[in-house]
């Protein structure tokens, strides 16, 4: 038991900063000689353990440093948010803003609508041919698509276009609200980042033994200029947006007027599809009226032939037998009586 506690004791003693380790055991033969010198070479050029003092002007460099970079980016996340406000006053023209809101919205519904313009031609098509059946219904069926294709035509020129153009507008000012936004974020995390920094300085410079007054002074003063860079982000950020508001409300002034004259043009082209399908309806109604006419007539001389014939087949059944005029009986009857006299006379 005495051994296993000296034991202890000397690893201890061992693990203690400072005190000598034990000689390293003697090189074995087959060892080089030089081999057994290395170790006593890597003590001598060992470099010596830095004292607490230069620890913690290590300490103070490095968190200098680390405030100068967050200052830094701070600052420079500041400057960015300070340029896109400054160039939101270079906007185009709210009036020419407006006019390309509109050309952009025509693009977007221009398939949409020519496919809706080419599917009314046909179905106007099939109406002005739906009369050669002489169905009524048919045509009228024809007639009810064709107005809905009609209706199809005026929605994709006029509420399609003006719906592109307001979710447009409202596309581009959320995302430069977005943009306002996410520069405003980083300017404020970038001085909440020098901030702490300046925390950090702080702790560096007391346990450098900086004077108190002298860190003290110093902390305060860069507290209050990170503090201040996000105050002055956050106001970056409200005038970014009251600037976006203020311009997209010009613009969708602008806007609203073109929106209105989309409408009122695929109205008037609306009208005039619908008179075309009236026309070809019309059209379509009188042929059918003629080709039912036609057929009456037809079936009326078919039905009055069959009529003749069979009255005709009748007639020929019914006929009597053509009577023998008297005196040819007469003329027969002596005849057979001149017959019987010969015979006997035979």
């Amino acid at each position: 038991m005495a051994r296993l506690v000296l034991a202890f004791a000397l690893l201890s003693l061992l693990c203690l900063p400072g005190l000598a380790q034990p000689a390293p055991e003697p090189a074995d033969s087959t060892t080089p000689a030089e081999d057994s010198s290395e170790p006593a070479e890597k003590e001598a050029t060992a470099a010596p353990k830095p004292s607490k003092e230069e620890l913690a002007k290590q300490a103070l460099s490095r968190a200098t440093n680390a405030h100068k970079e967050a200052l830094e980016h701070a600052d420079g996340a500041i400057k960015k948010l300070e340029a896109f406000v400054h160039d939101l006053d270079d906007h185009a023209d709210a009036k020419t803003a407006a006019a390309g809101l509109e050309e952009s919205a025509q693009k977007d519904v221009e398939k949409s609508a020519e496919d809706a313009e080419n599917t009314f031609q046909s179905r106007l098509g099939t109406s002005a041919k739906s009369g050669s059946s002489g169905d009524s219904k048919a045509v009228a069926a024809a007639a009810k698509k064709s107005n809905r294709a009609a209706k199809d035509v005026e929605h994709s020129a006029g509420d399609d276009k003006a719906k592109a153009m307001r979710e447009l507008r409202k596309h581009i000012q959320k995302a430069k609200k977005e943009e306002a936004h996410t520069l405003a974020r980083e300017a404020r995390e970038g001085a909440r980042a020098a901030v702490k920094a300046a925390h950090t300085l702080e702790r560096a410079q007391r346990h450098a033994g900086v004077k108190e007054d002298i860190y003290e002074s110093m902390f305060d003063r860069n507290e209050h200029i990170g503090e201040g860079m996000e105050d002055q982000a956050q106001d970056l950020q409200d005038k970014a947006e009251d600037k976006i508001e203020r311009y997209f409300g010009t613009v969708e002034g602008f806007a609203e007027p073109l929106e209105d004259d989309a409408r009122e043009e695929a109205a008037k082209h609306f009208a005039a599809e619908r008179d075309a399908v009236r026309g070809a309806t019309k059209q379509a109604g009188e042929e059918a009226q003629k080709v039912r006419v036609a057929a009456k007539k037809a079936a009326a001389e078919a039905k009055a032939e069959a009529k003749a014939a069979k009255a005709k087949e009748a007639s020929a059944d019914a006929e009597p037998t053509e009577p023998v005029p008297k005196e040819a009986k007469h003329d027969t009857k002596a005849n057979d009586d001149t017959k019987a006299k010969h015979d006997t006379k035979a």
